[in-house]
């Protein structure tokens, strides 16, 4: 038997991992998209449903730990504590009409632990990014008054929002399950801009000239929380063999605590201008999210499809001084799931695979330009031995903008690798 003081060690050892992890985790994009408004948004999900299209509101698995919904928890067995951390990880090709490049990176994507307390109560706790900034860009401008001369000015970005959530999900006569998730939104975005006078060569009506300066800097670092409610329903009927669930989750508009400091500063002074914490008196917003989700299941196989709508095109892009429009953020995702066979089968026959596809409408329009996303998506569930244990994984090859207009297109190949860990409790050993 293994006691309960050492189940409650077990998962304070897990709360501290996980906020340890939290605190160090860096961003992990270099999309020059993800200059404009709060960066890339990354979506809160379990490797097992990012190999499924990005779907999950309608899904209660019970070997994983779904995060899209909170009614999702209903799954979840009353005997096993269960505890998932995943990474992520990517390679992707950016190019414009003329110039490309690929770029690599990886980083913590998510950390989750569930149990169910009852039999008709279950719960989880985690934390995952909510979107990333990481950018590194160079522009040439010229030098007013002047012919020909030009200095460069390099654009660079970090920071993002991260989010800790605690879902919640209430089974009401066997087959509704009312979910609510209470969390908090939380972080900061670096904006610097680098002119770099120091080998400008002027040229006016005489000769040429080397200007030889300083660089100036100018950073802006804006900083926003604010807690945040979620809501979540489920309904699952039968018709012979068939299952069918029904899931819808909403969260309300979120306004953020928003606020900015603002230096400049050159290679000789370290200020010029220092303003510091300033509120932003603009408004400031996380949207009003609707999803809508239908899974179907017959013996082994899963299909399941979402939609997802957010009131973006009401939230003012508030002091980043961008010429883009947030328009409202449309998905559509849909994918199936294969299940081998059971724990006492054969290694090869207890594999689960996994395949699905995805559409995004972006929250941002520049120059003209919604900037769509497509993707395909593979998974697979590869046990650990006789044990629930697995290990998740999940790819991505998306695609991401264009080239018209001067913009950039971007292909991504994304990994998310999960560890799942299922630990037995409230269970006595027999000796006979």
């Amino acid at each position: 038997m293994i006691e309960y003081s050492a189940k409650l060690k077990a998962i304070a050892t897990s709360i501290v991992l996980m906020l340890s992890l939290t605190i160090s985790a860096q961003n992990s994009t270099s999309s020059p998209y993800s200059l404009y408004g709060m960066g890339i948004l990354a979506p809160k999900e379990n490797a097992a449903a990012a190999g499924m299209g990005h779907t999950g509101v309608a899904l209660a698995p019970s070997d994983w730990v779904n995060i899209a919904n909170p009614a999702a928890l209903s799954g979840l067995d009353s005997l096993t504590f269960y505890f998932n951390f995943q990474v992520k990880a990517f390679y992707a090709h950016e190019a414009t009409s003329s110039h490309a490049q690929s770029v690599y990176s990886g980083n913590i994507d998510g950390i989750t632990m569930g149990f169910r307390g009852s039999k008709w109560w279950a719960a989880c706790i985690g934390y995952a990014p909510y979107s990333t900034v990481g950018y590194n860009m160079t522009e040439k401008k010229n030098i007013a008054g002047t012919a020909n001369s030009w200095y460069d000015i390099y654009y660079t970005g970090s920071g993002g929002l991260q989010q800790a959530f605690f879902n919640n999900a209430v089974t009401l006569f066997d087959h509704i399950t009312l979910g609510i998730g209470a969390g908090a939104i939380w972080g900061s975005i670096s904006k610097k801009e680098t002119a770099d006078f120091s080998n400008t060569e002027i040229t006016t009506f005489g000769p040429t000239v080397l200007l030889g300066g300083e660089r100036v800097y100018n950073l802006k670092k804006y900083t926003m929380n604010n807690w945040y409610l979620e809501y979540g329903i489920q309904f699952d009927f039968n018709i012979g063999k068939n299952n069918f669930r029904l899931g819808a989750t909403f969260s309300d508009r979120t306004n953020m605590h928003s606020s900015y400091d603002h230096i400049v500063s050159n290679d000789i002074s370290s200020e010029l201008f220092f303003d510091d914490v300033t509120p932003l008196e603009e408004e400031f917003a996380v949207p009003r999210m609707y999803a809508g989700g239908l899974a179907y299941t017959r013996g082994k196989f899963t299909a399941t499809c979402d939609y997802h709508f957010n009131e973006w095109g009401d939230v003012l892009n508030v002091k980043f001084g961008e010429s883009i429009n947030f328009r409202d953020n449309h998905s559509i995702g849909g994918g199936m799931e294969w299940r081998c066979g059971r724990r006492e089968d054969p290694f090869y026959k207890r594999l689960t695979f996994r395949l699905g596809g995805y559409y995004e409408s972006s929250y941002i329009k520049m120059r003209g330009v919604t900037l769509g996303s497509y993707a395909g998506t593979l998974g697979i569930t590869i046990p650990m031995g006789r044990s629930a244990n697995s290990i998740v994984i999940g790819y991505e090859y998306r695609k991401r903008g264009t080239t018209f207009n001067g913009l950039v297109e971007e292909k991504f190949n994304n990994f998310k690798i999960a560890l799942n860990i299922h630990e037995t409790w409230f269970m006595k050993s027999k000796f006979d």
